[in-house]
């Protein structure tokens, strides 16, 4: 069972499904993503965009944690079901914004975000494409942090728009911090 590891929805559940397309980024590691991010961010009021949320759980911790609002993309209807379940328990529907699209092909810009989690399928050639849509999309404030989860031998070309702050080996996850350049 997926919950959140700490802030003020500490122990609650995020719900997920079996039939969930995605992988939940394991509570180990979104507790060092979010120990580094406080390290580096303020997450008081801040805005998360979160790419491929699958159950959201990203999300759901930042808002937890003190972030404002989120916004939440999957490409897969039935994926975005299963934050907006969560969001209606914990009561904070007003605090996330559910956006059904590719995330390479981001709508107009709701609010410029602090924070960007990325996390798509290992090994789906989808990095680069969602950095290009991302850097040109608006969605970004100057001072930005962008999360990238990827597996930890996957090819990954460093991104000309953006420069690596900093990255960390989980397991078979590779966490990398990006900032605009």
């Amino acid at each position: 069972m997926l919950r959140i590891t700490a802030g003020k929805y500490r122990g609650r559940r995020v719900i997920t499904d079996k039939q969930l397309a995605a992988r939940p980024t394991m509570s180990i590691v979104r507790e060092a993503i979010f120990n580094i991010l406080l390290s580096r961010k303020e997450l008081r009021d801040s805005n998360v965009l979160d790419l491929f949320c699958g159950s959201g759980a990203l999300s759901f911790e930042a808002i937890s944690r003190g972030s404002k609002h989120a916004f939440m993309v999957d490409s897969d209807y039935y994926n975005l079901q299963l934050p907006k379940k969560t969001a209606d328990s914990l009561g904070i529907t007003d605090k996330t914004t559910l956006i059904c699209c590719s995330a390479d092909n981001l709508p107009q810009p709701i609010s410029q975000c602090d924070i960007v989690f990325i996390d798509p399928p290992y090994n789906s050639n989808l990095v680069e494409s969602t950095l290009n849509g991302l850097a040109h999309s608006g969605w970004l404030n100057d001072d930005a942090l962008i999360v990238l989860e990827i597996q930890k031998n996957e090819d990954f070309q460093y991104y000309k728009n953006f420069s690596v702050v900093l990255e960390r080996i989980y397991g078979t996850a590779k966490v990398l911090f990006l900032a605009k350049a």
